[in-house]
């Protein structure tokens, strides 16, 4: 039966009688028209999920005896029945998607719209008055080709070679560098007598009237209109200089490249005559010093009797005869040893094996033959065993033909490895005698070569003077011919003409850079903007901020609109979105209404009072039984809006003061049942402890489907956290566009963990958040 009464159904139709719940649901939905809403159709199905024979019944609460536990609930004066709609309540609920960032970036835009024109405006202009106002000024460029390897006269590698691929870049570096330098700036101004020019110094900005550090200001001058820049794979550089005058900024270019290419050459002959310098005298000092080694070491050889051979045809010195006999010998020595130690391996392989196993010996051809005879001889043996026995006259004729066989192999194989013996004999003799001839030698050679010892140092210097002395003739012939013609690495390829347009201000490029500056400037200006005000605008911000769930949204009344009028008219946007509001309002407590649920806000202001009043309203349209409190006891305002009141209110029944059933009053023109706030006492926060609140509660959700409570503020007082405590669901009314989403989620995390909450978002305006779709599009119709 529990499960009927959460699962009911409406008969008497089919699925063609869904046409009236979809009107229902556009109707309905139109308050929800924006980025952030909920599904209607599932806020009505879940709405739904108690209807049973066209009647609306609380499931799993007791109702009252008067209403045979069933309401009727009717929408455009007939019941759900009497519409013949028949619902499937395994309806699943679709998820709407959420905002996309285009839209949120849209949104921030259109609502940040007049900050994002002035800030563009402001820089944009600022940056076309600097643009229009700046002084016009004049670039010429001239280009010059650089070559790592100049082309030469006279090819000499020793002294310049190649450059490596590796150095290209760093060698076109350095000339770039070498035209910003101090000393071009200078010969420049000395070629161009710029210091004497009034035109010059006109052109560079530079007061004649002041003489000091004219020098110095020239070059400064220089510095900053010139520009030098080389592309990419290629070796020609540009050399621009930009002033007010067209005719001086083309003679400056050209000459800084023209004192590129001088300089350049003017260093290298520097170069050249300098090290022709230094080779001269180093030239003297290397023959006095070439001469007095060759005549020192003459000397020595006639006094020491020291006898030199020369090798014929070749020109140098190849020793002693001594020291050629020895090295003669000692090369046989070394052979005949290697010899000594082949033979010694081979008969120490054979020495200790069978000799049948020499590789010589099977490999012999006499050997080969008597085996195979014997294999022969041993074949015709074993026929004839196999007639005869042993004593037969040719069974012994054969076997003792193989036994000289054997005799013959074994005395041939013998003599093969004896071989080894006598080779290895012959060879350890004659190394024997090598030694022996090597030793007389090297006695004769000590003493040869203790008499060479001062010859040769001798000798080795003269021999360095001679090759010192050589490489310094050759490097001076191969300067002095070269210095001639030194080679060029820098060539003026193009020179600099006045311009007849000026390059500076580019008025297309400044325009383009303050648009885009005024872009950037303007979305900054807006994101600080938006991040300083940041309020909850949408249901999005609300679940975004604190993680509760939204159940809706009430629209902003215009200027001249009251609230509580529009209330009162069921077709206005007001009425309609608190009708979607009672529907959702379930959908919070498992798809079941609450019993109980309190009304609260973060900051008073909020419109607690009257989204109490207009669920009131709807709730009792849709069948329920409605019982409305004012339980916020400090400031009463429900009380003032529902007009005359009874002496009893809350207050005066938690106090103990009164009893429930004369606090409870129907006001004018109302179909639901108040409770005003009463005559406080005594402090809110005893008077709202939950031991007192819950059991009134519990009471009066027996003389009606729902309770609702238009509580206080969370900020700052206990008593919301405290009526929240006892009500089973606790509603936020957040105001559109005024509360802080910190502020909300502070208030938010004061509530009790267990507690059920919901939001729903007053006084919402599309066109002030930002969004497309509103509700005048819809009623206006």
């Amino acid at each position: 039966m529990a499960a009927n009464r959460r699962r009911g159904s409406i008969s008497g139709g089919s699925g063609r009688g869904m046409t009236p719940i979809r009107s229902f649901c556009r109707a309905t939905r139109s308050s929800w028209e924006f980025p952030t809403s909920r599904n209607c159709g599932s806020n009505i199905y879940q709405s739904l999920f108690s209807i049973s024979s066209g009647r609306f019944e609380k499931p799993l609460k007791p109702q009252p005896a008067v209403k045979n536990g069933v309401n009727p609930m009717r929408y455009e004066g007939k019941t759900i029945a009497e519409n013949a709609v028949s619902l499937d309540l395994d309806y699943p609920r679709r998820e709407t998607p959420s905002t996309t960032p285009m839209q949120k970036i849209m949104a921030m835009a259109y609502r940040q719209r007049w900050t994002l024109l002035a800030a563009f405006l402001v820089v944009f202009i600022i940056g076309a008055i600097l643009t229009f106002a700046a002084p016009r000024e004049y670039t010429a460029a001239a280009s010059v080709q650089f070559e790592q390897q100049p082309p030469r006269i006279i090819a000499l590698p020793d002294l310049e070679p190649a450059p490596s691929a590796q150095d290209a870049e760093r060698f076109l570096q350095t000339q770039l560098d070498r035209v910003r330098s101090r000393q071009i700036a200078d010969r420049v101004s000395d070629r161009l007598k710029i210091a004497a020019t009034p035109r010059y110094l006109e052109a560079l900005q530079i007061d004649p009237a002041a003489p000091d550090q004219l020098q110095n200001r020239i070059f400064l001058a220089l510095q900053s209109g010139l520009l030098a820049e080389i592309g990419l794979n290629t070796r020609i550089a540009t050399i621009k200089f930009t002033s007010r005058d067209p005719v001086i900024s083309a003679q400056i270019a050209n000459g800084f490249a023209r004192e590129l290419i001088d300089s350049s050459l003017k260093d290298k002959e520097e170069t050249s005559t300098k090290a022709l310098g230094y080779l001269q005298e180093q030239l003297a000092d290397a023959k006095t010093r070439l001469e007095d080694s060759e005549r020192r070491t003459l000397l020595y050889a006639r006094k020491a009797n020291l006898t030199q051979t020369i090798a014929p045809g070749l020109g140098v010195d190849n020793g002693s005869l001594v020291a050629r006999q020895l090295g003669s010998l000692t090369d046989s020595l070394s052979d005949a040893t290697a010899r000594r130690i082949e033979t010694q391996q081979l008969w120490q392989q054979v020495r200790n094996t069978s000799a049948m196993a020499v590789p010589d010996v099977l490999q012999n051809r006499a050997i080969q033959d008597l085996m195979a005879q014997k294999a022969q001889v041993q074949s015709a043996l074993a026929q004839e065993r196999q007639r005869h026995t042993e004593e037969y006259p040719a069974v012994r004729e054969m076997a003792e033909q193989v036994r000289e066989i054997d005799g013959m192999i074994g005395s041939l194989s013998e003599n093969i490895r004896r071989s080894y013996f006598a080779r290895y004999s012959a060879a350890a003799k004659q190394e024997q005698q090598l030694n022996s001839a090597v030793d007389r030698l090297q006695s004769s050679a000590m003493a040869e070569q203790e008499r060479g010892v001062e010859f040769n140092s001798l000798k080795r210097e003269a021999e360095t003077n001679k090759v010192f002395y050589d490489g310094l003739l050759q490097r001076y012939k191969d300067i002095a011919a070269a210095s001639g013609a030194p080679p060029v690495n820098v060539f003026m390829i193009d020179r600099a003409q006045a311009s007849l347009k000026p390059s500076s201000p580019n008025i297309p490029q400044n325009l383009g850079l303050a648009l885009i500056g005024g872009l950037l400037f303007a979305s900054f200006a807006g994101l600080l903007r938006e991040k300083i005000h940041d309020v909850v605008r949408t249901q999005e911000d609300i679940e975004e901020a604190t993680g509760v769930p939204s159940l809706g949204v009430v629209p902003k009344v215009d200027g001249s609109g009251d609230i509580l009028s529009l209330l009162a008219d069921p077709s206005s946007a007001q009425a309609e979105a608190h009708n979607s509001l009672a529907v959702s309002l379930q959908q919070l407590n498992d798809g079941i209404l609450p019993e109980s649920v309190l009304l609260t806000s973060s900051m008073p202001g909020e419109g607690k009072s009257t989204t109490a009043i207009g669920l009131a309203r709807s709730l009792t349209r849709l069948g329920h039984s409605v019982l409305l409190i004012d339980g916020d006891l400090r400031n009463p305002s429900l009380t003032n809006i529902l007009g005359p009141v009874p002496a009893i209110g809350l207050a005066d029944v938690l106090e103990g003061k009164g009893k429930l059933a004369k606090a409870v009053f129907q006001p004018d023109g109302e179909d639901f049942k108040a409770i005003a706030a009463g005559n406080l006492t005594m402090p809110p926060v005893s008077v709202l402890a939950q031991s007192k609140t819950s059991p009134v509660l519990e009471e009066l959700s027996e003389l009606a489907d729902i309770v609702l409570i238009d509580g206080p503020p969370i900020l700052g007082l206990a008593d919301a956290v405290l009526l929240s405590q006892a009500a089973e669901v606790t509603v936020m009314v957040v105001e559109a566009n005024w509360i802080d989403k910190s502020h909300l989620a502070s208030a938010v995390g004061r509530l009790p963990q267990h507690t059920k909450i919901g939001a729903i978002l007053t006084k919402f305006s599309p066109r002030i958040a930002g969004v497309r779709y509103g509700y005048n599009n819809y009623y206006a119709r």
